[in-house]
């Protein structure tokens, strides 16, 4: 589980701990915030998921960047080497964006003002280690954008948003079921409301 701008700098979310009380990062609530990212979560014998927060900086939801860091993306890099080692393929994700598509929908005028504020240092890390997958969400539009990897590109994977309801059919509430092995990403099924 990994929280969003919406999850922790709302001034209702700070007040109630509504995400940290109801879910936590393992989905079991806590009583009060701690440090608890990254979170690694095996997934079978051949990938594993390296849980960021990129939620936890910032005064206002609808302003500012989110930031992972320099202690978690130094973890991220101490675990994808790890992993990578094992044979094991390594997603990461946290909810703020990182790179853009080139095309925009016409209701992301603002799109540039939020991305991750050390986007950078993700694609660094990217570009140095073999990453199978970035997920993430924040921008509430679907899409795709390859990075330069150590083991070839590397998909940089936005769900969109799984509640919202739109006319535009790339902000249609959407979910997204990945399949990984030892190689990488094998496929991705789009599961859309309103589409059969």
């Amino acid at each position: 589980m990994v929280p969003g701008n919406h999850d922790l700098w709302t001034e209702e979310s700070v007040e109630t701990a509504r995400f940290l009380r109801a879910l936590g990062p393992d989905g079991r609530g806590m009583r009060k915030a701690a440090p608890s990212y990254p979170q690694v979560v095996p997934l079978g014998d051949e990938a594993v998921l390296v849980a960021l927060d990129s939620a936890r900086y910032g005064t206002d939801p609808w302003t500012t960047p989110g930031r992972l860091g320099s202690e978690q993306i130094r973890a991220a890099r101490e675990l994808t080497r790890e992993h990578a080692k094992q044979g094991r393929a390594v997603i990461l994700a946290f909810h703020h964006h990182v790179v853009l598509p080139p095309e925009r929908v016409s209701s992301d005028a603002a799109v540039a003002r939020m991305p991750l504020g050390d986007a950078d240092q993700v694609v660094r890390l990217v570009a140095e280690l073999p990453v199978a997958a970035v997920l993430h969400g924040h921008r509430h539009t679907a899409f795709r954008v390859d990075l330069p990897g150590a083991s070839g590109p590397t998909p940089v994977l936005c769900a969109g948003s799984a509640s919202r309801v739109a006319d535009e059919p790339v902000r249609r509430a959407r979910a997204y079921v990945y399949e990984f092995d030892r190689s990488g990403l094998r496929s991705v099924e789009a599961l859309v409301a309103g589409q059969e």
